[in-house]
């Protein structure tokens, strides 16, 4: 198939797909319900998620299960590519590994038995990725050695336990985004349009979003700062990054994000409580955006892709705050979608 007529076949299954998705009074209806049973209920009669979900569930074994099913509609969609389309599948296809080794570095960090004991609980191979009750963070990095991970892991194998996650886990970022921008090098202009503004934005608010918190939080310096950033940006190139990186304090570094296209992450109060669900919207709604505009472009594959996401993570939302039974206006509030009174 060639790559003109792989994407139509994707598009045509996307166009499908999209009809899958939950409606705003979806989310309204759930955001209503005082337990979680009740949330799954509704989403097993009401929508194509649901069928992979139980009545019994807990609010984790729901959030595993959509995880599984956000990964099989990828895959589906992964069968119809052939060439450039098929690498940046399989790219996007490897956050799901990436995130598996987050899991697991965590819980040998904590050096928890029982955790340990429950891997495949936690939905992960323990098989292919060879732990058991003797695993360190060392031995699992040495598993690790034939594999695009190992070398940059094992620089931080022997920090300290406040920092050594932390270390890890900005590298896998960078290697995840980079293999994503290093499958779309030769895509078309038009292509390299949609990717920059979805892939680019993304990496561009992770960015922006990691140099507040480093100098706000762990007071780092530039040098350190500019490393953990992830080059191939939609609009901060590494000249605009470095510039931020080297604001001497958090007010300045704000000011100067205040004249650009993120503005939206500090204009507003409570900024670091909200500041991922803000960035997370502005991409769901360019997302929505390129759907519908990608008729001959990746748009719509990639748009997919990001709005599949979110879907998840405000059902997951939903459960969560209904598990803590926060109430209706409040619960709107921790979703990626933006729906009145729940501007933040």
């Amino acid at each position: 198939m060639g790559k003109t007529a792989s994407l139509s076949a994707v598009n045509a299954k996307i166009g499908k797909l999209n009809s899958k998705f939950l409606k705003d009074e979806d989310y309204i209806n759930l955001s209503h319900y005082k337990t979680t049973r009740d949330i799954l209920n509704y989403l097993k009669e009401n929508t194509d998620v649901g069928g992979e979900l139980s009545l019994y569930d807990t609010t984790y074994e729901a959030e595993l299960k959509m995880r599984n099913y956000r990964r099989a509609q990828l895959e589906k969609i992964s069968h119809y590519f052939s060439g450039d389309y098929k690498e940046l599948s399989n790219a996007l296809m490897s956050e799901f590994e990436i995130e598996d080794i987050k899991k697991i570095l965590r819980v040998l960090q904590r050096k928890n038995d029982s955790q340990i004991l429950n891997y495949k609980d936690l939905n992960i191979d323990i098989e292919r990725f060879k732990i058991d009750r003797n695993s360190t963070i060392q031995t699992f990095i040495d598993s690790l050695k034939n594999t695009k991970y190992y070398k940059v892991l094992r620089a931080y194998e022997n920090e300290s336990d406040d920092v050594i996650l932390f270390y890890m886990e900005m590298n896998l970022d960078k290697i995840y985004y980079s293999s994503l921008l290093e499958a779309t090098k030769k895509f078309s202009k038009a292509d390299l349009e949609v990717v920059s503004k979805l892939i680019g934005s993304k990496i561009d608010l992770l960015n922006v979003t990691w140099i507040y918190r480093g100098l706000k939080y762990y007071s780092l310096l530039p040098e350190e700062l500019i490393n953990f950033c992830i080059l191939g940006g939609n609009r901060l190139n590494y000249n605009k990054l470095k510039a931020l990186c080297y604001e001497e304090t958090v007010d300045s570094l704000v000011e100067t994000i205040l004249k650009t296209e993120y503005k939206f992450l500090f204009d507003a109060e409570k900024r670091d409580i909200y500041m991922d669900r803000r960035a997370s919207r502005y991409l769901y709604y360019t997302a929505k955006r390129e759907s519908i505009r990608g008729v001959s472009n990746i748009g719509k594959y990639l748009g997919y892709t990001f709005l599949l996401d979110y879907e998840v993570k405000d059902i997951s939302a939903i459960l969560e705050t209904t598990r803590f039974d926060i109430d209706f206006e409040e619960k709107l509030k921790f979703l990626v979608r933006s729906y009145k009174g729940s501007e933040l």
